[in-house]
């Protein structure tokens, strides 16, 4: 798969030790469901609104995980744009699940709604890192251009300007570093990418710069993210 993905590079393609990210998603994605088959076991009258948070999920992490898996294998079968349109519908799904587990709530101390909003925030970054990367190499198809162009590069700055300003306003105000660390996984492997495999291409310099300002930055943040949240706990304790 990843000769596919090396094949149709961008300037956002992240080193392929990137993707054992799926390995830590896909496990805390199970324990958050064993732990919520364990608490809804109990039939208590206070997790009550748990079971209604599933009930409203429905199908949803089942669409969702479908339309990732067809994502994958279309773009291993290089239908690059078919690919993207289910990277989109995965992302679509994924912020539908979001809304209804409420990660965005930030005061609620139970250890099922941490391990949720864990869980969810990594994928959620990760995949909005993923999206720029699946985009930008549909965007030389399109126009018939090379990997190469400038046009490419400058999308992925652009891309890489737009959805880290978003990533930042949603981790400092949902106070969720896992967006962030997600999120920051794909522009470290990118950072390594570029500095293994393109440093004989145009613009390699400046966008191993701009990946180490965002690295930087993104560092900075997930630390005072963790910091506060420390305190947060020390204070309720």
């Amino acid at each position: 798969m990843y000769e596919i993905f090396d094949k149709h590079w961008s300037y956002l393609t992240p080193h392929v030790f990137t993707f054992n990210i799926w390995k830590v998603i896909s496990l805390l994605l199970v324990l958050t469901a064993i732990m919520y088959c364990i608490i809804l076991q109990r039939e208590e009258e206070e997790n009550s609104l748990l079971a209604e948070q599933l009930d409203r999920s429905g199908n949803w992490m089942l669409i969702n995980q479908l339309f990732l898996g067809l994502s994958m294998v279309l773009k291993l079968n290089e239908h690059l744009t078919l690919a993207f349109i289910c990277s989109l519908a995965t992302y679509y799904t994924l912020n539908k699940l979001n809304y209804m587990f409420k990660i965005r709530e930030s005061h609620n101390p139970a250890f099922i709604h941490i391990l949720t909003r864990t869980s969810l925030g990594i994928y959620s970054g990760w995949f909005i890192y993923i999206l720029g990367y699946n985009g930008i190499p549909l965007i030389n198809i399109l126009l018939g251009i090379e990997p190469t162009h400038a046009i490419t590069f400058y999308a992925s700055i652009l891309y890489l300007i737009l959805s880290f300003g978003y990533i930042m306003y949603k981790s400092i105000l949902c106070r969720l570093p896992a967006v962030l660390i997600g999120y920051t996984i794909g522009v470290l492997g990118a950072y390594y990418y570029n500095l293994s495999h393109v440093l004989d291409r145009p613009y390699t310099v400046y966008m191993h710069y701009t990946l180490l300002v965002i690295l930087t930055v993104a560092t900075a943040t997930i630390i005072y993210l963790l910091i506060q949240k420390g305190k947060d706990l020390f204070l309720a304790d």
